[in-house]
This record gives C-alpha cells, sequence and structure tokens, in this order.
C-alpha cells in the first residue's frame, strides 16, 4: 500500500512572523508558516497573493518601448494599413496571436494573422514569415511570442520598409533586434516591474495600451483575460504577481466565455459543466493546442481562437480532439 503523503513544512527563525500574520489574517498558523517561506509575511502582500485584484496590474507604458509601439499602431489604424501578427507554434505563441487579432479587429484595424509551420518554416520569425509580410503588404508587422532573438529576419523586414513591434518573452541570446520596438520584459533596460510574464500577458499589455490611445473600452481587451490564463497555464509560468492576478481572472471569463472557440474546446474535450482549474487547462485543453501546432498548422488554432462562428468552432474543435489522439498515440 503506498503510504499517505505528508506535508513537510519549513521551519522559520521568525515564529513572531507566523503569529503576526495569523492575528492580521485569522488564518490558520500552517497557512500563514506558507506564506511566509513564499516571502509573505507582510499582512498586505499576504492579502494581494491571496486575494489578487485587476487593480494590482501595472501601468502598460513602464515597459520599455511600449510608447512609440502603440503610436505606430495608432497611426496604422488612421491610415488603414496592413498590420500583420507573425506568432508561434505552441500554445502561448497562438494565444497570443489570437489576442492581438482580436483586439486589433475591434479598434478598427486591417490585421492578418500568420503562424510558420513548425516542419518546413521552422521556429521563430524567419525567411517564411518575411516573405509573408511582403506578401500581404504589410506596413507593420507585430510579433507574438517570439522575435526577440530573430536578428536577420527583422534587419530583414526593416529594409523592406516594414515596421516591425517585438513582443516577445524569451531571455535575448545577445542584443535585441533593431526595430521599431521590443516589447520584452526580459530585456536588458526594460525596467518592467514584472518579468515573470508570458507572450500573452506582453501582448496583453500592448492591446490595453492600444485602447487607451485609441479611447476604446478598457474592457473589450480585459474580456481576452480568457486567453491570457490559458497562456500562462500552458506556459508554466509562475503564479505569481500580474500572473496570478490574469489566472485567477481569465479562468473565471473562460468558465462562461463568449469565445466561440474556448467554448467548443470545452465541450469536445468533456469539460462543459465543470470547473475549469488551472490543471484541467494546462492538462485537457493545452494538449490539443499544442497538438495542432505540432501535426498540422498552428493558424488553425488561431482560426479557432478568433472565429465568431460557432458551426466552424465545432469543427475546429472536433478535428482538434483527433488531432489530440493522434499525439498520444505518437507520444
Amino acid at each position: 500500500m503506498r503510504a499517505a503523503p505528508r506535508w513537510v513544512l519549513p521551519q522559520l527563525a521568525d515564529s513572531g512572523a507566523v503569529a503576526a500574520l495569523c492575528e492580521a489574517l485569522s488564518l490558520p498558523p500552517h497557512v500563514c508558516r506558507l506564506l511566509c517561506a513564499r516571502g509573505h509575511a507582510d499582512a498586505d502582500s499576504a492579502k494581494r497573493f491571496l486575494r489578487p485584484r485587476l487593480d494590482q496590474l501595472h501601468d502598460p507604458l513602464l515597459m520599455r518601448d511600449m510608447d512609440a509601439a502603440v503610436e505606430r499602431l495608432a497611426h496604422a489604424i488612421e491610415l488603414g494599413e496592413t498590420i500583420m501578427v507573425h506568432g508561434d507554434y505552441d500554445v502561448d505563441g497562438m494565444a497570443s496571436t489570437a489576442l492581438l487579432i482580436r483586439a486589433l479587429r475591434g479598434f478598427g484595424a486591417n490585421v492578418v494573422p500568420f503562424i510558420p509551420r513548425r516542419l518546413t518554416d521552422g521556429y521563430d520569425l524567419s525567411a517564411a514569415g518575411v516573405d509573408a509580410a511582403i506578401s500581404a503588404g504589410a506596413r507593420v508587422l507585430v510579433t507574438a511570442d517570439c522575435g526577440t532573438n530573430a536578428l536577420a529576419p527583422v534587419a530583414s523586414l526593416t529594409a523592406a520598409g516594414i515596421d516591425v513591434i517585438v513582443t516577445d518573452h524569451h531571455l535575448p541570446s545577445g542584443l535585441v533586434p533593431d526595430c521599431l520596438a521590443v516589447l520584452n520584459p526580459a530585456r536588458d533596460g526594460c525596467g518592467y516591474p514584472d518579468t515573470d510574464l508570458v507572450g500573452a500577458g506582453v501582448a496583453f499589455k500592448l492591446a490595453l495600451a492600444l485602447a487607451r490611445r485609441v479611447g476604446a473600452p478598457e474592457g473589450y481587451v480585459f474580456a481576452l483575460l480568457d486567453l491570457v490564463a490559458l497562456a500562462t497555464v500552458a506556459d508554466v509560468a509562475p503564479l505569481r504577481g500580474e500572473n496570478r492576478v490574469f489566472v485567477r481572472y481569465g479562468l473565471r471569463l473562460m468558465a462562461d466565455s463568449t469565445n466561440a472557440g474556448l467554448q467548443a474546446m470545452v465541450r469536445a474535450a468533456g469539460l462543459e459543466g465543470k470547473p475549469l482549474t488551472a490543471g484541467r487547462v494546462g492538462y485537457i485543453l493545452a494538449p490539443r493546442l499544442n497538438a495542432v501546432g505540432r501535426l498540422n498548422h498552428g493558424l488553425l488554432g488561431v482560426d479557432l481562437l478568433t472565429t465568431t462562428s460557432h458551426s466552424e468552432a465545432n469543427r475546429l474543435a472536433r478535428d482538434f480532439e483527433a488531432l489530440n489522439r493522434e499525439r498520444q498515440d505518437l507520444d
């Protein structure tokens, strides 16, 4: 018989901090000991951790280059220029792309998505993305969850007269691209208070700042937090700081989502009527999107997350179920 699991709690030198937290929050000692171990000995810090709120989010303009990115996109919207959003073929890349597509279209932009094919185009922004942007007549290219290390492709786009805005969260391997804007909390000198964001978190920040610039309702962007939660959980990002806020509110939205694609995927996965926890998102929903990026084309994932047609969403969700079973068989 397997032994019953047991908690091994850290012994803190300052038992007074635990006692003070117990009194301030009216919580049991073992909970307060865990909070102190996680760096939340201060009552206000512990409250923020236990009760994440939207007013804890930082101003998007604190991110380096955000002002330049927002002004260029606002200008593109005013002129009716074509904007290409270039994502990645994993869940974060698809969700980031879908978020930006939905936001930009909601602001009146002429926008087209692009996701590379894993087997033929490779990872990240590459020659395939450059060719697609030129063919589409794009004047601006926005990356989603990629681009930080794509120095040569970005240089090619710039030489072709296309302004590039990188939104990403991956660590730079050296210099960042020389382009209009590189929105990445992990880059040197960014100064943004939270470096744990995934690609969809950075995309959300750009969409929120742009909404404020063009006078669009912020609620439209906050309604996209279901996509941010999906990506944050799928990327196994630390659930602290802004990520904790994103996931708390995003899971609530996902449970009653107006996104036709998410609704269809939840039904097809047998989760309708069940609580949508981070575990179910990470182990049931996310693999279905990853399967389409690995075995077919990640652009289908963007189609699912951006469609307003319930019939198309149901068809795609059924296809994703078959691809996920194929992925399981291959594994």
